[in-house]
């Protein structure tokens, strides 16, 4: 679970008559996502539209910056109603410090609002429900908190010599041994020269574009290269990388997992599969806090989707309003992306980009699920066919009635509703029939 952004304090999950938001023990500090905070704008007896925080410009103010306590980038700051709320559009949340909360709903509210504590105003929201019956911790929906990692180690450049100078200067010294072969003492001297000379042609470098070295001298980290060049480095110094080659790799890569069976939040197996975009960005964070970046980014994209799938269910009716892996794959895939980037900051990894490239239902349920997508097709066909068809049938009686010369009795519109709905909602072609009665 965080610390609060503010004080470090233990941040706690609760839920308020299906409000969810996480609060600071310590300073009363409230962290809420948009959607429960819109939530709770709706419970509000708002005099006029309540202002929309997301679509607020960011401002500057004198309060110190802050940093999100899930993703822990730097937070924008915006102003409304005297009140100056910390938002973070990464993560989608807002932060209101204590009493901010009432502070900002009173200029909204049509009754009298108490500027009080933010837990206090919530249980006022709420009413009688909220006395009734304790919050619950919701960690299951929670904003999942970035991974902590312990770590004393941080990125700097190497220092170097540019190769082609370190070049020349063995040339003049490998020219200086050559004169030194004329007396015992100057050739033991030349030998020296010449064994130092080879001794440093292990310092030199080259580098590519987007590649790095990262740089440990007698098992101290002393710096990184990170640009592309010929470059001298400490000849006792040795290079490390995830695969012994001594590079590490800056470009961006993919990631494709095996397809995993998860149960949706119905309990429906589904096999699901993604695709990540990847980039090393911090490469003393992958050398030295974790065994192997590309292993351990795999194994937090598998956790991080079961994560999520869980939490939606496979399939949800569009007038339902609520979101689904199938119909809303692209929100779906940036929440993914989030929760796999707060898992995998503290390993110097950027996440580009995380899609689902595979969705559907476990074989074992597969054709029945497909036998009540089909059932389901029918019945909306159906529907629309016979709306459509009653309206036809209206559109005709109205068109008649108004016609003087034609007088129709309620059992000859009987029989004209029911020979238009046959042959509009049949599925053959109708056939005339002479009844010999009414000839």
């Amino acid at each position: 679970m965080a610390n609060c952004f503010k004080c470090s304090g233990e941040v706690a999950a609760y839920e308020y008559c299906g409000i969810k938001f996480d609060i600071c023990k310590s300073c009363n500090s409230v962290v809420i996502t948009r959607e429960n905070f819109e939530a709770m704008c709706r419970k509000v007896d708002a005099c006029c539209e309540i202002v929309d925080l997301f679509a607020l410009p960011a401002v500057k103010v004198k309060e110190a910056d802050r940093k999100c306590c899930y993703c822990e980038n730097t937070m924008e700051k915006i102003y409304c109603n005297g009140v100056v709320i910390d938002r973070c559009k990464k993560c989608n949340i807002l932060v209101f410090d204590n009493g901010e909360l009432s502070k900002y709903f009173s200029k909204f509210s049509n009754s009298p609002v108490e500027i009080t504590g933010n837990a206090k105003f919530i249980q006022t929201l709420c009413g009688t429900e909220t006395q009734q019956a304790p919050a619950v911790q919701h960690d299951r929906y929670r904003q999942p908190s970035a991974l902590k990692i312990v770590s004393k180690v941080n990125e700097k450049n190497a220092s170097y010599i540019d190769g082609w100078v370190m070049v020349f200067l063995l040339i003049v010294a490998g020219i200086v041994s050559i004169f030194t072969y004329f007396t015992p003492i100057t050739i033991a001297i030349g030998v020296i020269i010449d064994l130092a000379i080879l001794f440093m042609l292990n310092g030199f470098c080259i580098l590519k574009p987007q590649e790095a070295v990262v740089y440990t001298l007698f098992g101290d980290y002393i710096g990184t290269l990170k640009r592309e060049g010929f470059y001298w480095v400490n000849p006792f110094a040795s290079s490390l990388s995830e695969n012994g080659s001594g590079i590490i790799s800056l470009k961006a890569r993919t990631l494709n997992n095996a397809k995993q069976k998860i149960n949706d939040s119905q309990g429906n197996p589904v096999e699901i599969g993604i695709m990540v975009t990847w980039e090393v960005q911090d490469t003393a964070k992958a050398i030295f806090n974790v065994n192997n970046y590309s292993s351990f980014l795999s194994a937090q994209c598998d956790s991080a989707l079961r994560n999520i799938t869980r939490l939606y269910p496979y399939d949800a009716p569009e007038e339902s309003g609520k979101q689904s892996l199938r119909g809303d794959s692209a929100e779906i895939s940036e929440k993914l992306k989030v929760e796999i980037q707060n898992n995998v900051y503290a390993a110097g990894i950027r996440i580009l980009d995380a899609r689902i490239t595979h969705l559907a239902y476990s074989s074992e349920i597969a054709a029945a699920m497909l036998q009540r997508q089909q059932a389901n097709a029918v019945i909306d066909a159906k529907r629309a066919l016979v709306e459509g068809a009653v309206g036809m049938v209206e559109m005709a009686l109205d068109k008649l009635a108004a016609n003087p010369n034609v007088t129709l009795d309620e059992k000859t519109k009987a029989n004209m509703v029911n020979n238009l709905l046959v042959v509009l909602c049949g599925n053959k072609e109708s056939q005339p029939v002479l009844r010999s009665d009414e000839i």
